[in-house]
């Protein structure tokens, strides 16, 4: 299994979280995924297990097709499960 761990909340629909792979991983990946799940009050730190059948992919905007990207140009990632 994966963690995700909490970074912070990200506008009304995201949420920053860490992913690792391998508990013998430092730090992670950061990606964003749905603010939902972690509920009213996501505290930082907080971790689930995921499925480990996860691919990391650009995160699109909707409205134009273009990937999105930090202000220093590296692209934004989400979770794709298969």
């Amino acid at each position: 299994m994966a963690q995700l761990t909490f970074h912070s909340l990200r506008g009304e629909k995201s949420a920053l979280c860490m992913v690792k792979r391998s508990e013998y991983e430092f730090g992670g990946t950061p990606v964003y995924v749905p603010r939902a799940p972690w509920g009213d009050n996501p505290q930082e730190g907080d971790s689930v297990d995921i499925p480990d059948n996860f691919h990391l992919v650009d995160m699109v905007d909707v409205d134009t097709g273009e990937v999105r990207t930090t202000k220093d140009g590296a692209k934004l990632k989400v979770l794709q499960f298969v």
